[in-house]
């Protein structure tokens, strides 16, 4: 009996050691769970493993992107110290922003790519490469928010609201009194002589001075004629909205050019001096002691005076433009983010400095150091220049008729043909 209990004991002994050597072989044999099928009933998941305690931590998250479109004259990696000073704002506002990039594109303002062409076709093709932000001269501003490739700002911000603008500027970044930009970048009309020439304060004084004066005559767009005709009082618009000149006022404006030349004063090689780059080489050539010229190319010497535009009843009067920060961007959740990087960039603390180290008008008074005379002067006399299409028409009509009196016309006549030309 004893020995029957031995060998049933062993028996069991052994048959424990073989299950315990076959427990490996086992667990290699049996298969991993395989994640879940759809079935008729719904979709079916697989909890997720739990996390290794010894695994390194995943990266961080992508950062978030801002895009930003850019005219050449204000690319931040110019190497300029208006360049350098946008750059590390723009740093500043990332650093401000963890998790943030600030991606900027340079984009032309001329040519088949220029910025409102590279809107229009981001737009359709690839909505999400839209930038979030963009700079756009007011012609741009106002071609793209007529076009709906931007969001207005009126509702994001109240800025422009804010007392704090000259009134070009905040003028000049309404379309339609809606606002579409904040203004950061101001440029005038203004007339620069050599300070050899005694000061002038009107078309009397500089007419005897004999000293020649060079300007765009030939422009297409007509800027210094329509902006003395309308110095003068004269309307560009109907009552329903339709271009119009009054023969009279611009019989004067035309009786100045011919003034002009009788005094040796304008030469009537001006009619094929169609942009304002050829106007001011002449100046710098010295072949003319004055110049018609936009405040952004004036860098002032010792040996120049700058004025703003004087008008015919001698009130100055300058066209003014300028440029914008635009919402332009099709991710709703970034508009907010862009409109703060936007209004960063034209607080006092950075856009008096940026203004003056880039040559431009300021926007804002609360940017300007004291009070400059010369600056009140110009932002006063600045007012916003005509609506593209009002300047499609009229603007070919006043280069026409400058070149036809400077040619010799009588300024009667062609002020009558040009009446007669908008009925």
């Amino acid at each position: 009996m004893a020995r029957a209990l031995r060998n049933s004991l062993c028996a069991s002994l052994i048959f424990l050691a073989g299950c315990s050597s076959l427990a490996p072989l086992l667990a290699q044999l049996t298969p991993s769970p395989v994640p879940a099928t759809a079935s008729p009933e719904g979709p079916q998941t697989t909890p997720p493993p739990e996390p290794d305690a010894t695994e390194t931590a995943r990266p961080a998250t992508e950062p978030r992107i801002l895009r930003v479109w850019l005219p050449p004259q204000f690319d931040p990696n110019a190497g300029t110290a208006s360049a350098n000073l946008l750059k590390q704002r723009l740093a500043d506002f990332e650093a401000q922003h963890p998790g943030l990039e600030i991606e900027v594109r340079v984009k032309a303002e001329e040519g088949e790519a220029n910025m409102l062409n590279a809107l229009s076709v981001t737009s359709m093709a690839a909505p999400s490469a839209l930038p979030d932000l963009v700079a756009l001269s007011r012609p741009a501003l106002e071609a793209a928010a007529l076009k709906g490739l931007l969001h207005p700002i009126d509702g994001l911000s109240t800025t422009l609201q804010d007392p704090n603008w000259y009134g070009y500027a905040r003028q000049l970044g309404q379309i339609e009194n809606i606002g579409y930009g904040l203004p950061f970048a101001g440029n005038v009309f203004a007339l620069v002589y050599r300070s050899e020439l005694a000061k002038f304060t009107n078309w009397e004084e500089i007419l005897a001075s004999e000293a020649l004066l060079s300007f765009p005559a030939g422009d297409p767009q007509g800027l210094v004629g329509l902006a003395l005709y309308v110095s003068g009082g004269g309307e560009i618009v109907t009552p329903q909205g339709s271009p119009m000149v009054d023969q009279d006022v611009l019989t004067r404006v035309l009786t100045l050019i011919e003034d002009g030349l009788g005094a040796s004063m304008l030469s009537p090689s001006l009619a094929i001096v169609g942009t304002d780059a050829q106007a001011l080489q002449l100046y710098r050539d010295r072949n003319a002691n004055m110049v018609i010229t936009w405040t952004s190319n004036y860098r002032p010497v010792s040996d120049e005076h700058i004025m703003p535009l004087p008008g015919l009843d001698e009130t100055p009067y300058s066209f003014a433009t300028g440029w914008m920060w635009s919402l332009a961007g099709s991710n709703a959740e970034n508009q907010a983010l862009a409109v703060e990087l936007a209004e960063y960039l034209i607080a006092d603390e950075f856009i008096g400095e940026w203004t003056r180290e880039a040559g431009y008008l300021p926007t804002r008074p609360s940017s300007v150091d004291g009070q400059d005379p010369t600056i009140a002067a110009l932002v006063e006399s600045a007012k916003p220049i005509p609506s593209n299409d009002l300047l499609s028409v009229l603007g070919q009509l006043m280069q026409d008729a400058l070149i036809r009196v400077l040619n010799g016309e009588r300024p009667a006549v062609v002020a009558g043909s040009v009446v007669e030309a908008l009925k």
